[in-house]
């Protein structure tokens, strides 16, 4: 009887597992004659594209290049990420299709290749444009192509030309720089470069009394100025200092709402460097993705000339003297940059800024607590020596026998003859603790 039920759930598995491999290869039948090494778009013109337009459901972002540089149109312009743009345009140039097939209009929905804002079964699209329109393409469903044989993992994604009816097309690229979509991604994060900060001044506000870090030089340690009868500054904390790089995930219009950011009433820190720059930071209320609005302005002060040493040779002066130039040059051109910052609100994360906006009680050190006195540990008594809890139990001395406890019950020990019944008149050292 066992035998009969194990045939029979045997036989039950494999017209199951029959079952699974029929509709998986079901599931693409139409793909299996099909395969191809089609670049496809045959002819893109990839030096006429001046504007790309990215759409999916919940977002968009439009790219257009004017003159040499690329910016992201919804952000007023805000220069874009040329790599990612030049990447992406590369990505199309070569994109080749795995394998193609026929479909209805009716199946695009099942391979998410409606256009987008048509439902859950919207892909991305992305639209190539010039004087007039390039190319599109509505990317789709991805599709696991982990090869089982070899373990390594990869991921494609179906594809929809709407240039060419009916056809559907796999590729193995992912289109991970469009999937999610957010216009972020897209800005140029070049951002400020401090370098090597020598003080840092936070403004007061409300009850923080605000605080004021400075050191001599690079290697030096932080102090804290002007410090009150008690305050210590915590060293970890201005270790954190030693070069302070902030990094932006969007940005906004300097016409922004002051309500929006709140830059009408903000936090203020003033950053000088080594190098001569002043940076004054003016930091907002807390925005979207865990960012904070910023606002800066930067000046240098750069020496016009060197001050030579009155030893130096003629062949060292000249070559200090490059030098030099080299340096102010560069720092010219830095300044330059970042002056153009100042025409921005920025979003800065969260984590960039924490360290900054700590008040002033945050920063110190706290006392370390003196540690309780330990109790003197109390020597072990013999255990002969205690006195037992009741005379009754107790043995009389020997040199002054007294009658045994039968012979006279109502009779009371003396001092005498036996301990007293008082416990506390000897105490156990549990009792001395």
């Amino acid at each position: 009887m066992k035998k009969n039920h194990l045939l029979l759930l045997l036989a039950v598995a494999v017209i199951v597992g029959l079952i699974a491999i029929y509709f998986q290869v079901s599931k693409y039948a139409g793909w299996s004659n099909s395969k191809t090494d089609r670049t496809i778009f045959q002819h893109l013109a990839v030096n006429d594209i001046t504007k790309i337009l990215i759409r999916s459901t919940p977002a968009s972002v439009t790219l257009e290049k004017k003159g040499d540089q690329w910016s992201v149109a919804d952000r007023a312009d805000y220069p874009a990420d040329f790599t990612k743009i030049r990447d992406l345009i590369k990505i199309l140039w070569g994109l080749k299709a795995g394998q193609e097939t026929q479909v209805g209009p009716s199946q695009l929905g099942r391979l998410k290749l409606m256009k987008p804002s048509q439902g859950a079964d919207s892909g991305i699209e992305i639209n190539l444009q010039g004087d007039k329109e390039i190319a599109s393409l509505i990317i789709g469903k991805a599709v696991d192509q982990t090869n089982a044989a070899t373990g390594s993992a990869a991921m494609g994604r179906f594809v929809y030309n709407p240039a060419l009816k009916d056809r559907v097309y796999l590729v193995s690229e992912s289109f991970s720089s469009v999937d999610p979509l957010t216009v972020g991604s897209w800005l140029d994060k070049t951002f400020i470069t401090p370098g090597e900060i020598k003080e840092i001044d936070q403004s007061a506000w409300s009850n923080n009394p605000g605080w004021k870090l400075i050191r001599k030089d690079a290697k030096a340690d932080w102090q804290l100025e002007d410090p009150r009868p008690g305050e210590n500054l915590d060293k970890a904390f201005a270790g954190s200092f030693a070069n302070f790089a902030p990094t932006m995930v969007d940005v906004r219009p300097q016409s922004v709402s002051a309500d929006e950011t709140g830059l009408k009433d903000p936090f203020k820190i003033t950053v000088k460097t080594f190098d001569g720059f002043t940076y004054d930071f003016l930091i907002g209320k807390e925005g979207p993705d865990k960012a904070r609005y910023l606002q800066l302005s930067v000046i240098a002060d750069l020496p016009s000339a060197r001050t030579p040493d009155p030893n130096e040779s003629a062949d060292a002066k000249k070559k200090k003297d490059e030098e030099f130039d080299q340096k102010t040059k560069s720092l010219k051109e830095r300044l330059e940059k970042e002056k153009k910052f100042e025409k921005w609100v920025f979003l800065v994360p969260d984590w960039n800024l924490e360290q900054i906006l700590k008040r002033r009680d945050e920063i110190l050190s706290k006392a370390t607590p003196s540690p309780s006195p330990v109790a003197e540990p109390i020597p072990e008594l013999p255990t002969a020596a205690l006195p037992l809890s009741t005379p009754a139990a107790s043995a009389s001395p020997q040199a002054s026998p007294s009658p045994s406890p039968e012979a006279s019950p109502s009779a009371s020990p003396t001092s005498s003859e036996s301990p007293s019944s008082t416990p506390s008149s000897s105490p156990s050292p549990a009792a001395r603790s």
